[in-house]
């Protein structure tokens, strides 16, 4: 109980940031900065993080908001529990089996070429894995998840989130008027945009800026359908970096792998993976389906604030730009080399 009381103070605090952010900030932005909030397609999650860094940096974090602004991190595994209601084994099927090849072989790639970089550029592995994950599967997301496993603090978190969000805002501008000069199809340019854009939050908005048909969206439909496949590699990546980790102090070979399981890969993937598998055969509503959007929007828009208040800009500066290059050439291969997959095998 006196864990509870300790913690309700901070999390009455988040709580209500996040509702500024919601009904005041976002708002305020959309009429006064229309042009900018377009442009850079701005949402509730990305002002967020940025008005938590406000706070934290700006307002002393005063002794009883402690606690409740450290249980963000719970609120978020929350909100990416919740995010496996978003998604459906079923997607799987409607790519094709050369789709779903290609966004494997980039998931991986991407993956693994951000894990080699960071060694040769000896940057330390906790980090180096969580930016593999969010460049790899979907940004933003895939980074909360990764943190636990990989152990990094709060401001390496946010420097990882930073990294992904500052080039997909690039990749906002810069896809649609490539997409355009090249002549890309719809059904091109939405699966160039949800294999090879780092933050599956900005598929969306970049599939949207290009779209010629408003009508049947069919460039957003087929972005979705990639962006959405990828985020069902996941699990697979998170249980990767937990075998990944444990190498750092004992050989894997050496390990029990049930024990190693248990320790390492995050309990709340599972819950991930049981809110998708309920949702493939059809255990929630439409109506339920957009509560559930709404708390894990909640959520993230919580935690957010939270990571945003507690992250210490000393200790990014100290981190050094290496994982900022890392960031940059794993955005730049994975949207180059899957724009020349598209070309070749998407017709």
């Amino acid at each position: 109980m006196k864990k509870l009381l300790a913690v309700l103070p901070g999390l009455a605090l988040l709580l209500l940031s996040a509702l500024v952010v919601q009904q005041f900030v976002e708002p305020w932005i959309k009429i006064h900065w229309k042009r900018g909030f377009d442009l850079l397609h701005l949402n509730a999650m990305m002002l967020s993080f940025l008005w938590g860094i406000v706070l934290g940096n700006v307002w002393p974090q005063p002794a009883w908001a402690v606690h409740g602004v450290k249980s963000s991190a719970m609120i978020l595994k929350a909100g990416v529990i919740v995010m496996g209601s978003l998604y459906s084994f079923k997607e799987i099927g409607k790519i094709g089996q050369a789709s779903l090849a290609m966004i494997f072989f980039f998931v991986l790639v991407t993956f693994f070429f951000v894990l080699w970089l960071g060694k040769v550029l000896r940057v330390q592995r906790s980090l180096t894995g969580v930016l593999a994950c969010g460049c790899g599967i979907c940004g933003v997301s895939a980074e909360i998840a990764a943190a636990p496993v990989m152990g990094v603090t709060a401001a390496e978190l946010a420097y990882c989130i930073g990294v992904t969000l500052g080039f997909g805002l690039v990749e906002v501008v810069t896809y649609p008027a490539i997409g355009t000069l090249i002549g890309l199809s719809s059904y091109q340019f939405g699966g160039w945009a949800g294999t090879g854009i780092l933050n599956s939050a900005q598929v969306l908005a970049v599939a949207l800026a290009f779209e010629k048909d408003t009508q049947s969206l069919s460039t957003v439909k087929v972005s979705e359908i990639f962006n959405i496949t990828r985020v069902l590699f996941l699990p697979l990546l998170i249980l990767i970096l937990a075998f990944y980790v444990s190498s750092n102090k004992e050989r894997v070979w050496k390990t029990d792998s049930k024990k190693l399981i248990f320790e390492k890969f995050p309990v709340f993937i599972l819950g991930f993976l049981c809110m998708t598998a309920l949702t493939s055969v059809g255990a929630f509503k439409a109506g339920q389906l957009a509560s559930l959007r709404s708390v894990m929007l909640w959520c993230f828009s919580v935690g957010l604030i939270g990571l945003g208040m507690r992250t210490d800009f000393a200790a990014i500066r100290q981190t050094g730009g290496k994982p900022l290059l890392i960031g940059i050439s794993a955005g730049l291969l994975k949207t180059m080399a899957s724009l020349v997959a598209v070309l070749l095998f998407l017709k």
